[in-house]
Parts: structure tokens; sequence; C-alpha cells
């Protein structure tokens, strides 16, 4: 399946948006620098990003993780069925600091340790098994026999409140960016939190929020996917 482009990922969630935020009356133009106009009686820049937890270039930054560990996982379950390994069914959790650096050792030590396991009763493993793999937190075993057997990556994330300070940052790279933005009358900022995403996921506060300022935006606004929370920062 081919990945879907930025603007593609924008137009969604602006969709999903403007279902729970009514705007003025106008057109909607798709574009770029910013990603939305709305041309009505005034003429609307509207720019989309969403709130990571972390900063996407960090190796154990979540976004990186997430797709790291799905790689891992696959290829160590094919090299255990390529070495002559049984139809099991694994659930891996991953250890968040000690997060995966090499992958290559990783996937040989965790096809190791399938063919360690693999006469093992099923049930959780307990920790001393697996001792010298400090990448993984936990791993279940299942031993029955499947046509189509799953490895699963099943990880437990705790909440956590949105911070201003990085609410604050955001908003900073995007004042910048703005002296590029096409002429518009005003710019608001669209801030997405996608609740399926591990990385996005947070809750907002919404008693007592404290605004933000902006020299840039006229509007800076909250969306929380999924419970559809919107919260305007300014």
């Amino acid at each position: 399946m081919a990945q879907r482009s930025n603007q593609d990922i924008e137009r969604h969630y602006f969709n999903i948006f403007c279902k729970h935020y009514k705007l003025p009356e106008g057109t909607i133009i798709f574009d770029d620098k910013p990603d939305v106009i709305l041309e009505g009686e005034r003429r609307i820049g509207i720019e989309i990003t969403n709130f990571f937890l972390e900063k996407g270039n960090l190796e154990e930054s979540e976004q990186k993780q997430s797709i790291v560990r799905r790689s891992v996982v696959s290829m160590a379950h094919q090299s255990y069925l390529d070495n002559g390994g049984k139809r099991i069914e694994l659930s891996l959790s991953f250890d968040k600091v000690d997060y995966i650096q090499n992958q290559k050792l990783l996937v040989e030590k965790i096809t190791t340790l399938a063919k360690n396991i693999d006469e093992f009763r099923a049930g959780l493993i307990q920790r001393d098994v697996f001792k010298n793999i400090p990448e993984l937190s936990s791993v279940y075993l299942n031993t029955g026999e499947y046509e189509d057997p799953k490895w699963r990556i099943v990880q437990c994330y705790s909440g956590q409140l949105m911070s201003m300070e990085k609410l604050r940052a955001i908003v900073s790279v995007k004042e910048e960016k703005s002296k590029h933005y096409k002429p518009c009358d005003a710019y608001w900022l669209v801030v997405i939190v996608d609740s399926s995403d591990r990385s996005q996921e947070q809750e907002i506060q919404i008693n007592d929020f404290e605004k933000i300022t902006s020299t840039a935006f006229e509007k800076v606004i909250i969306f929380r996917t999924h419970s559809n929370d919107v919260l305007e920062a300014k």
C-alpha cells in the first residue's frame, strides 16, 4: 500500500476537524504554506500540524521506534520460520528506556529466544529467560499450532497531560515559518492530537487552561481526534 503524502494526511485531519468546529463561510482551498486557505469575507490561512510527544528526529522517539519494532518482529518471525520454527505465536512488549539501536542483532536474539522457548508451556515467559535482551520488557508464548501464526507487539502506555511548554515551542516554530506563508488577512494554527497514535496520545487540560500568546496566529486551536475535543488556546 502506498504511503500517504503529508498533504493527504493534512487534508484528512482538516476534514475531521471541520465536522467539529464551525468555520466562517467561504471556499476551502487546499494549498501549501499555509496548508489550507479559506476564501470568504476574509482570507484566512490555516496551518495544520501534529503534536508529537517527542521530536521525530530522535532515535528513541515513539514515531521511529514503533516502525523499528514492527520491522524487527517481522524479520525475527520470518527468520525463526525459515530455520524450522514451529507455528507458535508470540506477544512482545518493548522497553521504552532500552530502545532498539541494533536491529540486526535484536532480530538474531529474538529468533534464538523463540527457538529456546518453543517447547515451553504457554504463558508469560520469566524475565530471566530473556535477560540478555534488555530491549524486551515482556514475552508471552502461545504454543498452539496455527495456520497463520502471528507475532504481535503489545505495548503499555501511561497517559500524560499535554505540555504547555511543548505547545509554545510548536507555535514558535510555526510563527517563524509563517513569514513565508501566502498573504492572508489572518492565520490560524490547528494543532492535531491523534488519539490513535501513541506518539501523540495525551490528555488535554480543559479546565483552567492557560492561554498562550502568538504574534502570527489569530487563533491557535487544539483538536484531539476520536474524543473530538476542541480547545482554543488563543
